[in-house]
């Protein structure tokens, strides 16, 4: 390895290192962009349009979009028609519910993209003859743009964290144990599948504690005008922290206690830097008025119950809820970190050299931030959603991800200084165990990226599914990624000659049949399943294959007592899924959630078969089912 790197720096010369930089950021972009769509979620709509909406329309509040396809998407946190990541302020302005800080950190990239769009603009316009506009911010067919740009952004701020998170291994360890443990951080973490796919808080918060770090590390080996400088850096990046993540407030807090045990007196230059707060501060006091909390919880406020706030909404602080939130972020099947990323385990052991150093300055430092991670993932235990919606492993532990990749270089640098003593004992299945674990966590994380299905949404989501080793994330983004190799289906239209089917009775989840009309109350969210029986002659393909494009379902829709289809609203589907892949002759259990119509009254409950993504070449009446329903209140 020492041959390898010497060869490399005597090519590049004395400028390697900003070389090796070069090269983790466009490697870590290339992969991350791979996969060539974006795994992200509505909860990132502000941060992807703020800047764009200030550079081209001048506003810094979100009244444009007020009744436009992106205000009435989802009605879940409310019969009022605004969707969760808009909040009505009461200074009479639409605002972001989410801290607008990570739109803050990312503002410089998009100001390139906006230069960018501008400029194609100007030559498109020289072209026809005519103004072009490109950025149609308002337009529902510039979403699929929006989002492009959002993964672009995000993979930007992600690389550039792997990168900054080399630097700093690289001030204390060799180049093999940096890039060992960069690879770890970068591909065998979520720092690929949640940090560099969509515009999540947790990829720009984790540079800026990265940054904090760095900086920090830097000021321990200078002094003068330059450890000043650096100290101030410090401080402007705790500052921006917590308006990025709020959570996050607890690595700056002990950066800041960390800063004024070691500096002193010269801990005011960091200090000088925390009026950057102010930025994202000054947002939420102007959307939410003053006070303490608003300081850094702005928008979430409006997911806090009428009599209580966001912090009692939704933390439950009771041994039952830590149990639960401590087991399923650790070792929940679907939302684990033991199960997605177990390569972290050699964090603890980590963690213990780093207390052997600790008399280093850059030690101290390492154990007041580690500290942190760990109250940050305690805080997680409490939390009611620990399981953190609809996403791909468990995305709030990604916040404490610098520091478990600190801790791993410590204990790989501690194996390669007894192997240098010439301390060989268990060396095998040490580097078995590790080459084993990086494996499994790059696997799963490789699966995730280039295999994502909404797993959440199909068949239907409760709690219970996240500790079910059947069909779990992992394996149904294997499967998928398998099956778009090994296509089940072949000829689409041969496909669509053979397949039919029929459907049978249709019951509730238990199993309990439904005897006559089917009752519910308004807007209900009901979990049914139908029996349905494969008359034709080919498989079909399940929801367990992870596949969309030839997937067997059953549509549910609502007809009024005028035939007319009853339009539920707007981003809520009735759909059954079938399960496994049943063989011509077979009969099998199609269940998914319905959601029953506003009004009361009488209805009746379609269910026809269908085959998803693919287009029908001959018209023909799919299987279908009628079944009465009543809506009462």
């Amino acid at each position: 390895m020492k041959q390898i790197f010497g060869k490399i720096e005597q090519i590049f010369g004395k400028r390697i290192e900003a070389w090796v930089c070069v090269l983790i950021f466009v490697t870590c972009g290339f992969v991350y962009l791979a996969n060539g769509t974006a795994i992200s979620s509505t909860d990132n709509i502000p941060s992807s349009l703020w800047a764009f909406h200030w550079l081209d329309n001048h506003s810094l509040n979100f009244d444009l979009f007020r009744g436009g396809h992106l205000y009435r998407t989802d009605t879940r946190h409310g019969a009022d028609g605004i969707p969760h990541y808009f909040v009505e302020a009461p200074n009479g302005h639409l605002g972001s519910t989410y801290p607008i800080g990570n739109a803050i950190l990312t503002f410089p990239i998009y100001v390139l993209f906006f230069v960018a769009i501008k400029g194609a603009e100007f030559f498109q316009g020289l072209v026809a003859g005519s103004p072009v506009d490109l950025l149609r911010l308002t337009d529902p067919e510039f979403e699929g743009a929006l989002l492009s740009y959002q993964k672009l952004a995000a993979t930007t701020v992600a690389a550039l964290s792997v990168v900054v998170f080399y630097l700093i291994v690289r001030l204390k360890f060799n180049r093999a144990i940096a890039c060992i443990s960069t690879f770890i951080f970068a591909f065998a973490t979520s720092t690929w599948v949640i940090g560099s796919q969509g515009l999540w808080q947790h990829g720009s918060s984790n540079l800026v504690v990265l940054c904090i770090v760095f900086c920090l590390f830097k000021a321990n080996r200078c002094g003068g005008g330059r450890r000043r400088l650096l100290l101030v850096l410090a401080g402007i990046f705790c500052g921006l922290l917590p308006g990025v993540r709020s959570t996050s407030l607890l690595y700056s807090l002990a950066a800041i206690a960390y800063a004024l045990f070691m500096y002193r007196r010269e801990a005011i230059f960091l200090l000088l830097g925390l009026p950057s707060l102010f930025i994202s501060a000054s947002w939420n006091i102007y959307y939410f008025g003053f006070s303490l909390s608003n300081l850094v919880i702005g928008g979430y406020s409006r997911f806090g119950r009428q009599d209580a706030s966001f912090t009692a909404s939704f933390y439950q602080l009771t041994v039952a809820q830590f149990v639960e939130g401590f087991l399923g972020l650790l070792v929940s099947p679907s939302r684990g970190l033991l199960i997605f990323s177990p390569v972290v385990l050699l964090a603890i052991p980590g963690v213990g050299q780093v207390w052997r150093w600790r008399a280093g300055k850059d030690e101290k430092l390492v154990i007041c931030l580690t500290l942190a991670a760990g109250l940050v993932f305690l805080q997680y235990c409490f939390f009611r959603i620990w399981s953190g919606g609809a996403c791909y492993g468990p995305r709030y532990l990604t916040d404490i991800l610098p520091m478990v990749g600190l801790a791993i270089a410590y204990l790989l640098a501690h194996w390669v200084e007894q192997w240098n003593q010439g301390n060989w004992r268990w060396s095998r299945l040490k580097l078995a165990l590790l080459m084993f674990l990086i494996f499994w966590s790059t696997f799963t994380q490789a699966v995730g990226a280039f295999g994502y299905t909404n797993w959440d949404g199909i068949p239907y989501y409760t709690k219970e599914r996240l500790w079910e080793w059947q069909d779990t994330q992992i394996e149904r983004s294997a499967n998928h990624v398998f099956y778009r190799a090994v296509d089940p289906i072949g000829d689409r239209t041969s496909y669509l000659k053979q397949w039919n089917g029929e459907i049978g009775a249709i019951a509730k989840r238990n199993g309990k049949p439904i005897g006559g009309a089917i009752v519910a109350q308004p807007s209900r969210k009901m979990v049914l399943q139908a029996q349905v029986k494969n008359i034709g002659t080919v498989p079909w393909v399940g929801y367990e294959t992870g596949l969309s494009r030839g997937r067997t379902h059953v549509d549910v829709e609502f007809l009024d007592e005028s035939d007319q289809a009853v339009r539920i609203k707007v981003g809520a589907r009735s759909r059954l899924y079938v399960s496994g892949m049943p063989k011509p002759g077979e009969t099998v259990m199609a269940i998914g959630r319905v959601v029953f119509p506003p009004q009361p009254g009488n209805y009746r409950m379609v269910l026809e078969l269908g085959v998803g993504g693919i287009q029908q070449q001959e018209k023909r009446e799919k299987p279908r089912l009628v079944v009465e329903a009543r809506v009462e209140k």
